[in-house]
């Protein structure tokens, strides 16, 4: 039964980095996969459910193996040499484009929209510890929030994921994230004011 499960989610997967939600149809992940459609009422309920959980694996996945990094990365540098990674990363495995077809698809079935906020909680969290630690005792520190911080990277990062998909050609994202990595140091220089 697991493993069935397992199957359907994974063919689901494929189906999201190759069709788009556009294309994943249950006929067409069912065909992906090997199983009838129906089991993917079944097991998820409807195809949205299904396109969810897809959305979920893909996000722990990638959340387990960057969680122990982002732990960590206890300055800015590191921060950004591995937001830098992490993206270059997630480009080539397809999260991205998992990530952005059901950011999408919540346009058109606004019901999505919440719980795909929901699955980007646990990297605003992660995001937020991260960093708190490399803006600890900089003076970009003292003027926002380390929630704020982690708010506006998810947000870079959505932005970025679209755009990638958008003009995949287009290496402005990859040059904008190089080009954090070396001001990083200039902005670890900023202190708070004494007292």
């Amino acid at each position: 039964m697991a493993a069935t499960k397992e199957r359907i989610v994974e063919a689901a997967l494929d189906v999201l980095k190759e069709k788009g939600f556009a294309g994943a149809s249950t006929r067409t992940i069912a065909a992906r996969g090997g199983f009838v459609p129906g089991l993917i009422f079944y097991y998820f309920g409807s195809l949205h459910e299904l396109l969810l959980a897809a959305l979920e694996r893909s996000s722990e996945t990638r959340l387990r193996a960057y969680r122990p990094q982002l732990a960590a990365a206890a300055s800015l540098p590191e921060l950004i040499a591995l937001l830098e990674r992490i993206y270059a990363e997630d480009r080539a495995s397809g999260h991205i484009r998992v990530v952005s077809e059901l950011v999408a698809g919540s346009v058109a079935h606004p019901e999505l929209g919440p719980r795909v906020v929901e699955l980007m909680e646990p990297w605003l969290e992660v995001t937020e510890e991260a960093a708190a630690r490399a803006f600890a005792g900089t003076g970009l520190g003292v003027l926002v929030t380390p929630r704020q911080l982690a708010f506006a990277a998810i947000t870079f990062y959505l932005g970025a994921n679209l755009l990638t998909l958008l003009v995949p050609e287009q290496e402005e994202v990859q040059d904008l994230l190089e080009t954090g990595r070396r001001l990083a140091p200039l902005l670890e220089l900023l202190q708070p004011p004494a007292g």
